[in-house]
């Protein structure tokens, strides 16, 4: 299956040199998701092979047949960049939490995240501080 772009950049493949990588979302059949990161170049400045690219979730590898759709939707400069942005989508998109989302792991956090309800208010609590 080949990568959609619904990034607000077009034709990227034309100045793919200007850009290190992207940020995707896979959407399987049964309506579970991940997002993700890919690189389109090596540190020695090879194009990596990121149009055959599936993900690293090991769900995703292990059933490449439930890929409903591999879309690119954001396209950036730098690493530093596609870390953000990557952490930002999983978490506004409730990626970590929604039993759909299957990011387990982001940035260094692995496994299945450990709330008590204090946690739990204390998110809320943050949450509406940058929601208003």
């Amino acid at each position: 299956m080949e990568w959609v772009n619904v990034s607000s950049i077009e034709n990227f493949e034309d100045r793919l040199d200007e850009f290190l990588g992207f940020i995707y979302e896979i959407k399987l059949t049964d309506g579970r998701y991940y997002i993700g990161r890919k690189q389109f170049w090596t540190a020695k400045g090879y194009e990596t092979p990121w149009r055959e690219y599936n993900s690293t979730s090991k769900t995703i590898k292990e059933n490449p047949e439930l890929i409903a759709s591999k879309e690119i939707i954001g396209i950036f400069t730098s690493k530093s960049a596609m870390r953000y942005a990557e952490a930002a989508c999983i978490l506004w998109s409730d990626s970590y939490l929604n039993e759909k989302g299957l990011n387990w792991s982001f940035d260094s956090c692995k496994g299945t995240l450990k709330l008590t309800i204090e946690d739990y208010e204390q998110l809320q609590t943050l949450e509406k501080r940058w929601q208003n």
